[in-house]
């Protein structure tokens, strides 16, 4: 049995300073000992650690040791009695073994260097090599703090590498701007954009940004080949000088959006002209309502409430337009100076009823207003109903057309919308939706246009068809496009994994979610080559600022993986793909697939969108909530949508139902969280699971969500040991005597939530731990060697 030091009383100081994020790994160095020795490890320690701390008194298992200056190497081993040991564990850091010719030490690298465990070992073999009669003071063992000083001063960590050159440093400027979350500071040269919490439309606005400061063409993929200051700056180096040489890289345009009066008819963009062809196939579906539902409490005034909305519809000429079909039979915009949106009062709370029915009642009739069919020529596309639930409780129903909005329009409405209720004046915008569109379709240009369809023309390829789910229905006749919708939640800790894995993978949460939808695909319908569709914003200018309208593209995304394809390394094609396929979203896809004539199959039936509600404060006096309803409508045979409420992930997959039954949905949407379990464990499970394996010295498959830490043979000790790894590698400040009342594995989790002060925090420390843990032996040793303690 290894001996174990009460190391409330003893331990051996760390030489090194804590990392704000452990890499929690141990190392381990051997030296020879060839001389046989009579003292017993456990004094040899004694003697050494007294010399190096100063320590008068020890206690190891049931024995005391006294040691002073004059205590001889025999008087320790007297003390140490009988006992043979061959290993000592010195608290949870450090174990020392001995063999028949060789001294081991294992240590956490987070706590000692290289050059204090070689001293450590080489004092301890010294101690070994003494006769009896030697005296502590007569060894010479130094304190600590100066024994091995030059060596270990070679040994400090090195701090991370900060940004070298103007070239670097501009870079990392602009990754703080688009990342937002992140300071100058906490960039090193060498760090991965991604793994610092960017995605692929942050990489994108950081290429544009980048472009427009040096004054090349950059490629919009250029941080997914070059993820780090250092890797960036050599591409943006390389393409200046190609462009001073005239080898390539033409120069950014010094264009501008122009101002147009509203007199002047506006153009259509290219999203809304696609929008207004399917309206003409199916003039009666509800497919593009955009419905929000906005909850708001307290003293409501609606005259004021009606009156902002009023002035927000004033100040955006996209929610006064319509569309008619021009003479060409094209659609034609049509603005016009005013346009309040239909108002309507709906009185729910009156006669008695209930708190429960009233809000089946708000639920039945905000269903049947969103399917309220637009007159497309008759502005404004939107309509507002007020639900009165009671007199501190309303609902404001928004129903937009998507011919006049995205997703994230609806930010910028709700800013405004507070701020007209306050009484504060909506100033007129320098320009308008129409303005920017006109600017962005200019800015593509032909060149640019054939490209695109060069590049699209290569990547699909003999693609597959539109992969189909089993149970499939063939159709006869057109789509009619009715739809329903499934739904679920992935609670706390699947959400915390996913952005784990996509950090410890340096790939976007949104690459990790695509694939774990694509591996369920692959697995119901066996077609390994996918081509999907995916929905992207087009708002990378900072033109596009406060901006209501439709910024979209949507865009096809082809994978292959054979089976067996690990699915870290299926992520990392995901997030190649959709990089390069955002590299061409300025350019509307549909445009260059038309004309393949209405009897050819469409590139994909499938589509994958993520998106993010906002968070605005709602105006003075009231609270307000809101949410995106689902009109029974379907674009496409299914629709796989993820929405991230910051704590957690709602999936939902839309379905046409003269396509698929509701229960091969509900089988897509419990398979989906099978897939996501399975690819993004949980790790910080993961990470106790190993803790309680090193603390407790038991196999892995003996650790159930229900067993007990001192069930598995733990100790008060062993609390402790657990406590202070939770807090060194989690930073979570957990009592050891906490798990006295909470020693089940499950029970411990959620106490380690509890204290945690931010989850994401949480998930990725513990990610972090886990990554180094999994290195391998030379990837360890070469961490050990740079230290870089982030």
């Amino acid at each position: 049995m290894p001996t174990d030091f009460s190391f409330s009383t003893l331990s051996l100081p760390g030489d090194l300073p804590e990392p704000v994020v452990p890499q929690f790994f141990r190392a381990i160095r051997e030296i020879p000992c060839p001389e046989a020795s009579a003292l017993p490890l456990t004094a040899g320690l004694v003697a050494v650690l007294a010399g190096y701390t100063g320590h008068a008194t020890f206690v190891v298992g049931d024995r005391h040791f006294r040691v002073t200056p004059d205590t001889t190497v025999g008087e320790l081993a007297q003390q140490a009695g009988r006992r043979a040991d061959r290993e000592i564990t010195l608290g949870p850091w450090l174990t020392l073994r001995s063999g028949v010719d060789s001294l081991t030490a294992e240590y956490e690298t987070d706590r000692y260097s290289p050059a204090l465990i070689e001293g450590l070992l080489t004092d301890v073999r010294r101690v070994l090599g003494t006769s009896g009669p030697t005296t502590v003071a007569e060894l010479g063992i130094r304190p600590l703090a100066l024994a091995h000083a030059p060596a270990a001063a070679q040994a400090a960590p090195a701090a991370k590498v900060p940004p070298e050159g103007a070239l670097e440093q501009a870079i990392a400027e602009v990754w703080c701007q688009v990342i937002e979350l992140i300071a100058p500071e906490e960039i090193g040269r060498d760090d991965n954009f991604f793994a610092l919490g960017g995605h692929s439309l942050a990489a994108i606005r950081a290429a544009n940004q980048l472009s427009e400061r040096y004054g090349v063409d950059l490629p919009k993929g250029l941080i997914s080949f070059a993820p780090t200051p250092r890797e960036a700056a050599q591409a943006i180096g390389a393409a200046i000088e190609a462009h001073r040489l005239g080898q390539g890289f033409a120069p950014v345009v010094a264009d501008a959006p122009m101002p147009h009066s509203e007199e002047t008819p506006p153009p259509v963009a290219p999203s809304q002209e696609a929008i207004w062809l399917f309206e003409q196939w199916q003039p009666d579906t509800a497919a593009y309502h955009v419905p929000w539902a906005i909850e708001l409490t307290g003293a409501l005034e609606p005259d004021r409430l009606r009156h902002a909305l009023e002035a927000v519809v004033e100040r955006h000429a996209v929610l006064r337009t319509g569309f008619v079909a021009g003479d060409d039979g094209s659609p034609e915009a049509v603005v016009v100076p005013h346009a309040a949106p239909p108002w309507a009062v709906h009185e729910l709370g009156r006669g008695g009823a209930a708190g429960p029915e009233i809000g089946l009642a708000a639920e039945a009739l905000m269903a049947r207003l969103i399917t309220e069919t637009f007159d497309l020529s008759q502005p404004p596309l939107l309509r507002a109903d007020l639900l009165c639930l009671a007199p501190d409780h309303h609902i404001l129903l928004l129903t937009f057309h998507h011919l006049t909005v995205d997703g994230s329009s609806l930010e910028y409405l709700l800013r405004e919308l507070a701020m007209a209720y306050e009484g504060c004046e909506l100033t007129p915008l320098p320009l308008q939706f129409r303005d920017v569109a006109a600017w962005q379709r200019r800015a593509a240009g032909t060149e640019r246009t054939a490209a695109a369809r060069a590049y699209w023309r290569q990547e699909l390829e003999e693609a597959p068809g539109p992969a189909a789910l089993p149970g499939a229905r063939e159709r006869t006749s057109l789509p009619d496009h009715v739809g329903d919708s499934v739904r679920a939640i992935l609670d706390e800790a699947q959400t915390g994994a996913v952005r784990a894995l996509a950090q410890r993978l340096g790939v976007t949460p949104f690459a990790v979610l695509f694939t774990a939808f694509q591996v369920l695909l692959r697995r119901l319908t066996g077609q390994h080559d996918l081509v999907l569709g995916t929905a992207v914003t087009t708002r990378d200018d900072a033109e596009c600022e406060g901006l209501i309208g439709p910024f979209f593209n949507t865009l096809p995304v082809r994978t292959h993986a054979s089976e067996g394809t690990p699915f870290a390394e299926q992520a990392r094609q995901s997030q190649e793909r959709i990089s390069a396929a955002l590299a061409w979203k300025d350019i509307p896809f549909h445009t260059l697939w038309a004309g393949r004539g209405l009897d050819r199959e469409p590139v994909y039936r499938m589509l994958f969108e993520l998106s993010q509600p906002p968070r605005v404060p709602p105006p003075a006096g009231l609270e307000w909530n809101y949410r995106l309803l689902s009109p029974p409508a379907a674009k496409l045979d299914l629709i796989f949508s993820v929405t991230d409420h910051g704590s957690a992930l709602e999936v939902q997959a839309t379905y046409a139902t003269d396509r698929y039954d509701r229960a091969t949905a509900e089988r897509v949407v419990s398979g989906y969280r099978e897939v996501l379990a399975a690819a993004c464990p949980d790790p910080l499970r993961d990470l106790l699971r190993r803790l309680w394996v090193e603390v407790l010295s038991v196999p892995a498959e003996q650790i159930h969500p229900s067993s007990d830490f001192f069930g598995l043979g733990g100790r008060s000790l062993d609390a402790v040991r657990l406590s202070s790894r939770l807090r060194k590698t989690l930073r979570v400040a957990l009592p050891a005597a906490q798990l006295f009342r909470a020693a089940g594995f499950d029970s411990l989790i959620d106490v380690i939530r509890h204290h945690a002060t931010d989850l994401d925090a949480l998930y990725r420390r513990a990610s972090l731990a886990l990554s180094a843990w999994d290195l391998s032996a030379n990837e360890r040793q070469a961490l050990i060697e740079r230290r870089d303690h982030v």
